[in-house]
């Protein structure tokens, strides 16, 4: 499934079912961005990867989020930024923010703008 083209080098954005961490997630990737297994079992980008664009759908795991849907990644990718829901255990409810795109993580979390 095409998302929308790619930030960095203006590829298509695919969405792919994978396992990370021993969970299954959706991988939001570049389709230049290749990865593979070297020697040591590390995953590396492959010779002939020209981009480096990934975003795995629990990023926001931390910020107790659970995924990152496709529709949120298409529109992040449309308009450069997208509200998202986040909750807090300490203060005990949700707050909204807003995701943008990063040329080095792919996605960041705006932290000094709030959401209208």
């Amino acid at each position: 499934m095409i998302l929308g083209k790619c930030p960095n080098c203006d590829g298509d954005v695919i969405a792919i079912n994978t396992i990370a961490q021993n969970q299954k997630v959706v991988l939001y990737t570049c389709e230049n961005s290749k990865k593979e297994h070297d020697d040591s079992f590390q995953f590396v980008y492959t010779n002939d990867s020209t981009c480096n664009f990934r975003v795995y759908s629990n990023v926001f795991l931390k910020w107790n989020k659970k995924g990152f849907s496709k529709y949120e990644m298409k529109s992040l990718l449309d308009n450069g930024k997208v509200a998202i829901r986040l909750y807090s255990k300490k203060i005990k409810g949700e707050y909204f923010k807003y995701a943008m795109l990063d040329k080095d993580y792919g996605v960041s979390i705006l932290w000094d703008e709030e959401v209208q």
